[in-house]
């Protein structure tokens, strides 16, 4: 169970750090001055979903949906192991 939780959340990082905030980045937005690792993903995670469905980026758009089911399974098997 711990090897799920862990992996769930380095898999989401790596999507973020590699996919998620690179495509913000190169289309001027993702700026949160002055906040946390997770708003920052959060913020990212947002606004790239947002930008992916305007420009109709439909590879984008399962970045994001696979981040998201990430978060949900890890929070899930966290929530799991404590009951």
């Amino acid at each position: 169970m711990l090897y799920l939780l862990v992996s769930c959340f380095v898999i989401a990082i790596f999507l973020w750090l590699f996919s998620i905030r690179p495509y913000c980045r190169r289309n001027g937005k993702g700026f949160t001055v002055g906040a946390t690792a997770g708003i920052t993903f959060w913020v990212d995670w947002q606004v790239a979903g947002e930008l992916a469905k305007k420009k109709g980026d439909s590879g984008m758009i399962f970045v994001c949906r696979v981040f998201g089911i990430l978060h949900v399974a890890g929070l899930l098997t966290l929530l799991s192991m404590m009951w």
